[in-house]
């Protein structure tokens, strides 16, 4: 009898062996499923806040087109209105968009502290980032060790300055690198210039850091007055303080200003009127979208010429 039972017993067996690894595997497959449509669900969220994002570079490039006025640029042109469209507003649920339009040469254009000869100082932006971080409570000896600093990474030679650092500094760190030696190609590789690290951790009242201030451009190194900061404004001149900085405000707000005659004295000065300007050709535009969970940020560098702009960069995220 007992013979008789062994292999039915043995067939129990290996029939529940066989159960026990097909559930294993559906169940596998059934997970390995599940990760593949949220990955494809994932990516389809991603691409539709990419989509989004993009449409809202197109939508500030359209605007600066259509600027009727171009010999001046202000902050109450539509362009300058930052935007955050709902998904009412888009017409599409669970998704939102913001667009911001800054223009360049409201901020100070740090490449053009070295020429463009790649060795000469251009005293008049050196006085303005000087300036700039006299403002943001950094002592003047650690100024001139911060400047000689950038001004080694910019120009083309390897000779040092005196308070600077070139290639054979950077080169003894723990995690070497080369200096650039050539233009900024972001206002974030400053962390890589000696010094300027700690800096950048510095914020004003408002929560703003000097990089708010600063640009890689390519500018001409002249300020748009109807568009910059007081605080920008203010590095144009020793002369030019607070006060001077916010009459200029209230008279752009008043009306755009057109040329230099209604400025205060310290702006009308030769040295300071050659280094203004009231309208802008160069724009940075950054738009965010969000569809569900997923995020995509669009960077555009643009430049405009007549009733043309044309990407110069751009960055997605």
């Amino acid at each position: 009898m007992g013979r008789k039972g062994e292999p039915s017993g043995m067939a129990l067996l290996i029939t529940l062996l066989i159960m026990l690894i097909l559930a294993v595997l559906v169940n596998r497959f059934a997970f390995a499923t599940r990760v593949h449509i949220a990955a494809a669900v994932n990516s389809r969220d991603q691409f539709q806040a990419e989509c989004l994002a993009l449409s809202g570079v197109e939508l500030a490039l359209a605007l600066l087109e259509e600027d009727d006025t171009p010999e001046v640029d202000h902050l109450a042109e539509p362009w300058a209105l930052s935007r955050e469209l709902s998904g009412e507003e888009l017409g599409l649920p669970d998704a939102a968009l913001a667009v911001r339009v800054e223009d360049e040469s409201a901020k100070i254009d740090i490449n053009r502290v070295v020429k463009e000869d790649g060795s000469t100082t251009d005293e008049f932006v050196h006085r303005q980032l000087d300036r700039l971080l006299e403002i943001f409570g950094i002592s003047s000896d650690q100024r001139d060790a911060l400047l000689d600093c950038l001004e080694d990474w910019l120009d083309e030679d390897d000779l040092q300055k005196l308070n600077g650092a070139e290639t054979a500094f950077y080169q003894g760190l723990d995690n070497p690198y080369v200096a650039r030696n050539g233009p900024l190609r972001s206002t974030g590789e400053l962390v890589l210039v000696k010094g300027w690290k700690e800096v950048l951790d510095v914020r004003l009242d408002d929560g703003r850091t000097i990089l708010d201030f600063l640009t890689t451009g390519p500018t001409d190194g002249t300020i748009n007055v109807n568009t910059a900061s007081p605080l920008v404004l203010m590095t144009l001149a020793t002369e030019i303080d607070e006060s001077s900085a916010e009459q200029v405000v209230t008279l752009r707000e008043e009306a755009p200003l057109t040329g230099p005659q209604l400025l205060p004295p310290a702006f009308r000065k030769k040295g300071v009127q050659s280094h203004i300007r009231f309208n802008s050709n160069l724009f940075s535009v950054q738009a965010e979208g969000l569809f569900r969970r997923a995020a995509s940020r669009v960077v555009v560098l643009a430049k405009r010429e007549e009733d043309r702009v044309e990407v110069l960069r751009r960055r997605v995220d």
